[in-house]
């Protein structure tokens, strides 16, 4: 299957077995690594595999690999992380390992910045003990269309099933002229902010609709975007 099939599969695994993933298969994604695409291309970031154990994590069930991401601190950069991180995401479960977004996870502070780049999160990934892939789409718990488009479209169902933080789905679609406007919902203190982890949700999102669409997907910012009560203007694609 391609890629973006993995989409309407994919799943967060908790549960891993001990043993590490072969050196063979760690080079095949380390060379993926290399060939992942960015959203912003001018942004400058980093992505490490590490072992399981540097990570440092509240939860029991930390796997024997991590992937670590590092981006430098511009506009746009936790959204291009996100875009990143998840075809690693994707592709690691395409090859039959599981793998989880973990955002309440770090590293020991020697290993919080590499080359002037902070740490953006980790992915971590291994032997699943259990199917590292659900059965179908209808698997996904997910808000309906409505009440993340303003309007249905198929296009956007690749977007709509997406993970994000504590599954907090905080994206809008609203439709322009030749264009979709991207929007991230605020949090924080009285709504003012969109929160460090929902800008790398919506790089997410954003890379389900490049791989579903990757010969004609454009991200770019619309001086004229229209404002969206309740959300921050994160960018338009055009599909």
């Amino acid at each position: 299957m391609e890629l973006k099939e993995y989409i309407y599969r994919r799943k967060s695994t908790r549960s891993y077995k001990k043993e590490p993933v072969d050196k063979e298969t760690l080079q095949k994604i380390e060379d993926f690594i290399g060939e992942m695409k960015p959203l912003l291309p001018d942004v400058r970031y980093r992505c490490r595999l590490l072992p399981g154990g540097q990570v440092r994590s509240v939860l029991p069930w930390v796997p024997a690999h991590a992937a670590a991401i590092y981006t430098e601190d511009k506009k746009g950069a936790l959204e291009n992380a996100g875009f990143l991180l998840q075809q690693l995401d994707l592709y690691v479960q395409s090859l039959g390992f599981g793998a989880c977004w973990l955002g309440m996870g770090s590293l020991p502070q020697e290993k919080r910045r590499e080359d002037g780049l902070d740490l953006a999160m980790l992915l971590v990934f291994g032997i699943p003990k259990g199917e590292a892939l659900r059965p179908g789409a209808a698997d996904f718990r997910r808000k309906p269309m409505a009440l993340i488009a303003d309007r249905m479209d198929k296009k956007l169902e690749c977007a709509r099933l997406a993970p994000s933080s504590v599954n907090s789905q905080p994206w809008y679609f609203l439709h322009g002229v030749g264009a979709i406007h991207v929007y991230c919902a605020l949090s924080g203190a009285f709504r003012k902010a969109v929160s460090r982890f929902n800008h790398i949700d919506m790089g997410i999102a954003l890379c389900h609709l490049y791989l579903e669409n990757e010969q004609t997907f454009r991200f770019f910012y619309a001086p004229d975007a229209p404002e969206q009560a309740g959300y921050a203007y994160i960018g338009s694609v055009q599909l």
